[in-house]
């Protein structure tokens, strides 16, 4: 009788609950790693041509570290690179003048 309750428990927790599978666990890191870095890996490949030699180095250099920590399963890794990706791209952007201001209503009251 002991054994049915516990089993009925363990169907009635919630998924989150009962997500002890360690290979899905690291399979939605990897999913969620991947898709954060999709978007700045987008970005720094449209400025790629704007870039210099040292920051388009620097950026390829980031994203092979990015893609590796959110293949291996490192996902604040791959989370760190990231963020400087997407610090390198907005300094090329900045540079080029393409970005438009982030709040232009401070900006103009100045």
């Amino acid at each position: 009788m002991r054994s049915i309750l516990l089993a009925g428990l363990v169907l009635a927790a919630p998924p989150l609950a009962r997500a002890c599978d360690t290979e899905a666990l690291n399979a939605e890191l990897t999913a969620v790693c991947t898709a954060a870095l999709r978007p700045a890996t987008a970005w720094a490949a449209a400025l790629r041509a704007q870039a210099t030699a040292v920051e388009g180095a620097a950026l390829d250099r980031a994203i092979a570290a990015a893609t590796a920590a959110c293949e291996t399963g490192d996902p604040a890794a791959g989370a760190a690179e990231t963020v400087r990706i997407a610090r390198l791209a907005g300094r090329i952007e900045a540079r080029t003048g393409q970005a438009e201001p982030i709040w232009p209503d401070r900006l103009a009251s100045r």
